[in-house]
């Protein structure tokens, strides 16, 4: 990390830290008043509305996500304000596109105006191209599901930015680890050449090695190319032991390519952004392993709410626990900062998730708030424990199976991972 890295760290850590003991003692006047109008950043109009805007993709790539996460988004909303902790929030959700096109920025540009809090987008380029416009305007951005190391010193204008997604670097040392043990020593590695895919690769790679593994081949192909078919065939060239996907939707065209050329599912892995691609009737990957970010065990009534929330069943449920705390988070620090604008949740978001009283509940933790108390949010995506570059510090990884001809996808077993 660099000197500047460590001096923003520093200095972020001190300033969170520190306003969260002036923000307890106004915390009562948010919950008995909740009129008074607040200073700085664009947002909300008065301390007890809070406006959260969301980037999710409803068109792309990525569009599988996207009423997972705007399920997240409103189930967790209806959460807070059934809480009657007085505060109020209102959520105006998006759509982030992808990659090909600029709608992330133009959603982002129009989000700004009215929210303290932009939640998203769920890709990292995205992201990555919204965030200079969202941070100058003082407007937080909380990501649930980008996981490229690049984010942890980027520039957000003074720690705008924050994600309760894990970094790669964490689900790729349980991948890597996970590969090895299962006996495959030569392994070939399949990414899209962006943040995303590159910062995976990386970090699966060097957990292989790690665990005593060979990486023989490293293949990229582009987020944007409609036929992938010859840089899959390039990666398997070499009959390795496995072949590790990092994609999004393109994963199907990898899966005809795959079967095409005899390749045994069995030794296929792939991760979060192309786990559940695979539906009943497509071709059976039968024996496929998956890595995804966030506990299995423990959230069956938490999924069917979510589900609820969405109006019937889902495609997917990726990045629903993590959305679903940054939401609260987000309120949370609203609530212990007593004002409703961006750098108020800003200077707070560390505080509310590390280092006090245990809670696990918008609720519950909103109670300990107005008696003065400092908290410490455990969610459905897990401890969070946000550093002082805006990254959770432990994450659960979890692995999943193809079992039958159907694409059913059973839970392998699940493994908490601390940031080094």
């Amino acid at each position: 990390m660099t000197t500047e890295s460590n001096a923003r760290k520093f200095g972020s850590t001190f300033m969170r830290r520190g306003a969260q003991f002036i923000a307890i003692g106004a915390v009562a006047a948010l919950a008995l008043t909740g009129c008074a109008k607040s200073g700085g950043s664009t947002g909300s109009g008065d301390d007890s509305t809070l406006n959260i805007g969301g980037l999710v993709p409803q068109t792309g790539s990525l569009s599988f996500m996207g009423p997972t996460l705007t399920a997240a988004i409103d189930l967790a909303a209806a959460d807070i304000n059934a809480a009657d902790a007085g505060l109020t929030v209102n959520t105006d959700i998006k759509d982030e596109g992808d990659s090909t096109t600029d709608t992330a920025t133009t959603s982002a540009k129009s989000l700004i105006e009215k929210n303290s809090v932009i939640l998203g987008a769920a890709s990292s380029a995205a992201s990555k191209n919204v965030l200079p416009t969202v941070s100058k305007r003082q407007v937080v951005q909380i990501s649930a599901s980008n996981t490229s190391p690049s984010f942890t010193n980027i520039d957000d204008n003074g720690g705008y930015y924050w994600r309760t997604a894990p970094s790669d670097l964490l689900q790729g040392k349980s991948l890597g680890k996970q590969i090895v043990a299962d006996g495959k020593k030569n392994v070939a590695i399949l990414f899209m050449n962006d943040d995303y895919g590159s910062g995976l690769k990386d970090a699966v790679k060097a957990s292989i090695e790690a665990e005593g593994g060979t990486v023989s081949k490293e293949q990229s192909f582009d987020p944007a190319a409609k036929d992938i078919s010859s840089e899959v065939s390039q990666a398997i060239s070499g009959n390795p032991d496995a072949l590790v996907a990092i994609s999004f939707d393109q994963f199907k065209g990898v899966v005809q390519t795959l079967q095409t050329n005899g390749f045994d599912f069995a030794k296929l892995y792939g991760t979060d952004g192309n786990n559940g691609i695979m539906k009943s009737g497509d071709t059976s990957i039968q024996g496929a392993t998956f890595s995804q970010p966030g506990p299995y065990e423990g959230l069956d009534d938490f999924i069917d709410r979510v589900k609820q929330q969405a109006g019937g069943s889902l495609t997917s449920t990726v990045y629903a626990p993590e959305m679903y705390d940054a939401t609260v988070l987000a309120a949370l620090a609203a609530l212990q900062g007593g004002k409703t604008d961006g750098t108020t949740i800003k200077d707070n978001l560390q505080s509310v998730s590390e280092g006090g009283e245990k809670c696990t509940s918008f609720k519950a933790c909103a109670a300990l708030i107005k008696d003065g108390k400092d908290i410490d949010y455990d969610g459905f995506s897990g401890p969070i424990d946000f550093d002082g570059n805006g990254d959770v510090t432990k994450a659960t990884i979890s692995f999943y199976q193809v079992t039958d001809a159907n694409n059913t996808t059973t839970f392998k077993r699940q493994e908490e991972v601390t940031a080094q």
